[in-house]
């Protein structure tokens, strides 16, 4: 019974740090912001639409703030 108890604890703390991680994003070129092809890679669902509506200066690229804001939006999951 033990082992069961100490298994499904080690399962129960490895699901919460993995629902914890956010998806890493590369920065393929270095410039700083991820275009709609690095974006892609991290979230091969992502749509023109959601992307156009994550970068709110029209860009064409999303910094830092617009990442973080799309993510507190629920456009883009963590």
């Amino acid at each position: 019974m033990k082992k069961i108890v100490l298994t499904l604890s080690v399962v129960s703390a490895l699901a919460a740090v993995q629902a914890m991680a956010q998806t890493a994003i590369e920065d393929a070129d270095g410039n700083g912001t991820y275009s709609m092809d690095e974006m892609k890679v991290a979230y091969p669902d992502l749509t023109e639409e959601v992307f156009g509506q994550a970068d709110a200066n029209a860009d064409g690229a999303l910094d830092a703030d617009e990442l973080a804001a799309a993510r507190e939006a629920g456009l883009i999951p963590a």
